[in-house]
């Protein structure tokens, strides 16, 4: 097995000549704007911890675009809305009791789930989705740096033996 294919940046920080790698390749680079997106200021107090969280902790700052600002937001406040849903379902129970009537009139009690507990586990799947979107999860990220390995043309006219296996 090969080892994965160094980034665009970094074959071109060790190249022969600007836009070149050190083989006297062309690198091809994607051309799209990076940085990190400005932060709300109307977002809340969870939400903003898990932007600062991901922006500065992980690896995504280098991929980040500004225009990825609204998808972000989400993603920190679906993070958000699981922690708030969570407390609520630790301190009230998944279920509840609800007293119900037959068709005869007669009363009966039962346990049946909570309607947070729905919402809670379709937060959760939002939650998923997106951070396998901003690859912040360890399946995410291995995709995200196979990806990124192969952001070099296969095979270039200037190398005979791209492409041959």
């Amino acid at each position: 097995m090969a080892p994965a294919q160094k980034p665009a940046a970094l074959k071109l920080l060790s190249g022969r000549s600007p836009g070149r790698d050190s083989g006297g390749r062309k690198v091809i680079q994607s051309g799209i704007e990076r940085g990190v997106p400005d932060k709300p200021d109307d977002m809340s107090v969870e939400a903003s911890a898990e932007w600062d969280r991901l922006v500065d902790g992980s690896g995504i700052r280098s991929w980040l675009k500004p225009a990825d600002r609204a998808a972000l937001v989400n993603l920190c406040e679906t993070w958000s809305e699981v922690v708030r849903l969570r407390k609520y379902l630790r301190r009230n129970g998944f279920k509840q009791r609800v007293t119900v009537r037959d068709s005869a009139g007669a009363e009966s009690t039962k346990y049946v789930e909570r309607p947070e507990v729905k919402m809670y586990r379709a937060t959760l799947v939002e939650h998923r989705y997106l951070s396998t979107a901003f690859g912040v999860t360890p399946v995410a990220e291995t995709a995200a740096a196979r990806a990124t390995a192969t952001d070099t043309p296969a095979a270039d006219a200037s190398n005979p033996f791209a492409g041959t296996s």
